[in-house]
């Protein structure tokens, strides 16, 4: 055997040794162990979560500046569905069915799935950046939008682990549960779709506003025609809750500004909350809540600039703006709502 491979082969066996000692290592840490999917069934075909799985978050164990950084999250009664529960003591259980990744294809496209096995009396959407576009490149288990369907969406296979899968789909689970790549995705936040990418610094670019594409208006009246339909529910009891542009709203100092530039997203985000304001949906803008808040107290309603999910406060000004419509009520009916 030549020198030069026997030196291949050793720093090979030297690196995997590594790699198992940082993976053992790794494994004793609160590194983050995202969340844990399930496969589908037949009863329950999107992405789910499994239920047998300790959920560790934490940005935390920063190796690079040898610090601890405490982990991020809410507790369930800072939650929008917990603050309900204290605002409407009488209302029944409130239930979350919304997971990462999801857009306004999955919230309507869950609506048959969720009716048939609850009672559903009030259904509500935050609908936030990204929920119009990101519907149409789903992942695999999510809705996407499927303008000829009614409701306007359709399911994108998940492929399961198992039977005729592919090897790779199996290698890809696989890879996920390694402690090594948690830690790089989740704690030292590496992306491999950015690094791929470079960025040119230096002057902001200038706006390009954009409006709605071909076939854009259609599927949002669609979506605000056959929501309530989805969840069996009247119009009156469809509560949509849009979020507010906070990065915007903190340059600004929590004053009204118009300064952001229109995007397809946004613009389609307004058109949808006309619409359903139209056909007798609510309809919560948390901007001019958000800004009085903001103003008034000098909080953050996020943990920005790490994660810009709402705190503790974000979910409590949401509640109160919900809790107030529920209620004044909407009259018991027993109309039948058309087909999902």
């Amino acid at each position: 055997m030549s020198r030069t491979l026997t030196t291949l082969l050793a720093a090979a066996l030297g690196a995997a040794l590594l790699l198992m000692v940082l993976e053992a290592a790794l494994r004793l840490l609160p590194v983050q162990n995202g969340l844990a999917g399930d496969d589908p069934s037949p009863d329950w075909p999107t992405h789910r979560l499994r239920s047998d799985v300790h959920y560790t978050f934490s940005d935390a164990w920063d190796l690079r500046n040898v610090r601890f950084i405490e982990g991020l999250m809410n507790r369930y009664e800072e939650t929008l569905q917990g603050q309900l529960a204290r605002l409407l003591p009488d209302a029944p259980a409130m239930l979350n069915f919304g997971v990462s990744g999801t857009s306004l294809a999955d919230y309507i496209g869950l609506g048959p799935m969720v009716s048939r096995r609850f009672r559903v009396r009030w259904a509500v959407v935050v609908v936030v950046a990204g929920d119009f576009v990101d519907g149409f490149t789903p992942p695999p288990g999510y809705f996407g939008w499927n303008a000829g369907n009614a409701p306007p969406v359709q399911l994108r296979p998940q492929p399961v682990c198992s039977g005729a899968a592919s090897l790779l789909t199996c290698t890809e689970k696989l890879v996920r549960l390694l402690a090594i790549v948690r830690y790089t995705r989740g704690n030292l936040r590496f992306d491999l779709r950015h690094f791929l990418h470079t960025s040119v610094k230096g002057a902001p670019r200038p706006c390009v506003p954009e409006g709605l594409q071909a076939g854009d208006a259609d599927l949002l009246a669609a979506y605000a025609d056959r929501l309530p339909a989805a969840y069996g529910v009247p119009p009156e009891r469809v509560i949509l809750v849009f979020d507010a542009d906070r990065a915007e709203l903190y340059r600004s100092h929590g004053m009204s500004t118009s300064t952001s530039c229109p995007t397809r997203d946004s613009v389609a985000r307004n058109a949808l909350a006309a619409a359903a304001a139209s056909r007798g949906e609510h309809v919560i803008d948390m901007g001019p809540v958000f800004a009085a808040y903001f103003k008034a107290t000098g909080g953050r309603l996020d943990y920005s600039p790490i994660d810009w999910h709402w705190n503790a406060a974000g979910h409590r000004l949401a509640a109160a703006e919900v809790a107030r419509i529920m209620r004044l009520g909407a009259p018991e009916t027993e109309r039948t709502p058309g087909p999902p």
